[in-house]
């Protein structure tokens, strides 16, 4: 079964850009993880100086497929 990203991306999150903290939603959003274990929800943002962070968003609660 997928796991539904909507809600992360729509969410702003606190990020890093070169020692600044902002407040971003991010581009893009994906599930990292093995087969048959449980993942992480990685975030792609887009800094303001153009340049590219990725974070941990969250955990999934079901192994992926």
């Amino acid at each position: 079964m997928p796991i539904d990203l909507t809600p992360y991306l729509e969410r702003e999150y606190e990020v890093d850009c070169d020692g600044q903290i902002l407040k971003l939603k991010p581009v893009k959003a994906w599930v990292l993880a093995p087969k048959g274990r449980k993942g992480v929800i990685i975030g792609l943002f887009k800094c303001p100086n153009g340049k590219t962070v990725r974070k941990a968003l969250g955990k999934t609660e079901q192994p992926v497929e």
